[in-house]
């Protein structure tokens, strides 16, 4: 699909000498295969991402980073000036009737705690704009491409339309060769839900705290990430996809949990605490979600969630909607507690609120300065971007987060794992261990492992 003579002269006619970048965006009329698209270098080795809703209403894919907006440090505000700064100065041109579809993509990691060198590729805070964005929203494919000012060219959109309208031959992935995979610290990981349960049953001060494990697999060859997401997306679990590239470094995660979602004014979050796993008996299934249900330790859990949540939004939400009760939130292997919370928004400040929310008791603890405190003092290695948010924010000020768990960290021949669990007075090491075990499932099973 090469641009026609007078849709070329239309973009000509639109360009604004005097703002430093051009967006130009049009609608593809074929279904185009964006992890096919991934798979294409195009020159921009390290520069891609890749994001899937939970719905499927939305899917991106965003190929070479125009500008990036990285940071030593966690700076919310900072990254929303600078989306702002970028807004002014953007010539925004569509040939369709749609809104124009550029995202700023990325996100901050956990916390401040001292990094280690597997995160050395990745800015504290950090988001990109992409050069190539195609995207899939409510059932219609756009193509935007976006440069500075000096140096668009609309025929470089041709290279991506090539290899959008080559017909994809279907790609057997090769079976992987694991050459090590073990936990990473696992005796100690255990010692430690003991001492934090010993902690919590002589003071009150902490009532529960998340901790997080790690497992590293390391294999013959580099890991495929491109293989890996589509057997996530084969998986047909019900949950969020992504993909955000740095470097050498690839990070994956394939995760049900929603920060929040900003649209038109309303804040949209939800509190998932609380899991149980699910068998492929559905008689045994319906006993499990009553079991879920009426359990006094994940329902303590995840009512710890839901009022941290209500307390962080209230200085800038109104009119706070939530279910009083929780339901079943079902994945693929797990069920879930789930409350959907809802409000009315006093600031458009969408990083504002990303930094309220997060990180939630169902990723930090309760109370939330005292459980990061001891999660930055005694948890083994950094984080990173698991259980941080990702997400984007459009022209619009509008934008959705994820708590990016279910997760891994990908570098050349080595996947690092990364699970997590609450610990409460009552939590026991063992069990917690195992809990944490079944949470790798989605990542093995996308490295094609399990």
């Amino acid at each position: 699909m090469a641009l026609r003579t007078d849709l070329k002269q239309q973009i000509i006619s639109e360009i604004d000498g005097n703002k430093n970048y051009i967006s130009v965006e049009i609608e593809l009329q074929y279904q185009p295969d964006l992890i096919h698209l991934l798979r294409e270098e195009i020159n921009y080795t390290g520069q891609h991402f890749y994001y899937k809703s939970k719905d499927s209403k939305l899917e991106m894919c965003g190929i070479g980073y125009l500008l990036e907006a990285r940071y030593s440090h966690l700076e919310h505000d900072d990254i929303y000036e600078y989306w702002q700064n970028i807004k002014e100065q953007l010539n925004t041109i569509k040939l369709h009737e749609e809104k124009h579809h550029l995202k700023f993509f990325g996100g901050f990691q956990f916390s401040e705690h001292s990094l280690t060198n597997e995160w050395k590729d990745y800015g504290m805070s950090h988001f990109v704009l992409p050069k190539y964005l195609v995207t899939k929203e409510n059932g219609h494919y756009y193509l935007t491409y976006t440069d500075h000012g000096n140096k668009f060219d609309i025929d470089n959109i041709h290279e991506v339309i090539s290899i959008l309208e080559t017909e994809n031959e279907k790609i057997e992935s090769s079976e992987p060769v694991v050459v090590d995979n073990k936990d990473i610290q696992s005796e100690e990981w255990k010692a430690l839900v003991t001492k934090v349960v010993s902690q919590m049953n002589e003071s009150v001060a902490l009532q529960k705290v998340v901790l997080s494990r790690r497992r590293q697999i390391e294999f013959e060859n580099h890991v495929n990430v491109e293989d890996a997401l589509q057997r996530s997306l084969d998986s047909n679990e019900s949950s969020y996809l992504l993909l955000f590239e740095s470097g050498n470094s690839q990070f994956i995660s394939q995760t049900p949990e929603q920060l929040c979602q900003i649209e038109d004014g309303k804040l949209y979050t939800n509190a998932i605490a609380g899991t149980i796993l699910r068998t492929e008996d559905e008689s045994k299934n319906d006993e499990l979600k009553d079991e879920l249900l009426n359990d006094s330790k994940n329902q303590f859990e995840h009512r710890y969630v839901v009022d941290s949540i209500i307390h962080d939004i209230q200085s800038f939400t109104k009119h706070i909607e939530y279910d009083k009760k929780p339901t079943i939130l079902t994945n693929k292997h797990l069920y879930h507690l789930y409350t959907k919370i809802q409000a009315d928004l006093l600031s458009e400040n969408v990083l504002e609120i990303v930094n309220q929310l997060h990180p939630t008791p169902a990723l930090g603890g309760f109370p939330k300065v005292e459980a990061i405190k001891f999660i930055e003092h005694e948890e083994f290695g950094t984080r990173g971007f698991y259980g941080a948010p990702l997400g984007y924010i459009d022209l619009e000020n509008n934008g959705e987060f994820v708590v990016s768990i279910r997760s891994m960290l990908v570098n050349n021949h080595t996947a690092t794992l990364y699970s997590g669990c609450g610990i409460v007075k009552d939590s026991e090491a063992i069990s917690e261990f195992e809990e944490t075990d079944l949470k790798f499932k989605p990542m093995l099973k996308a490295l094609g492992v399990m």
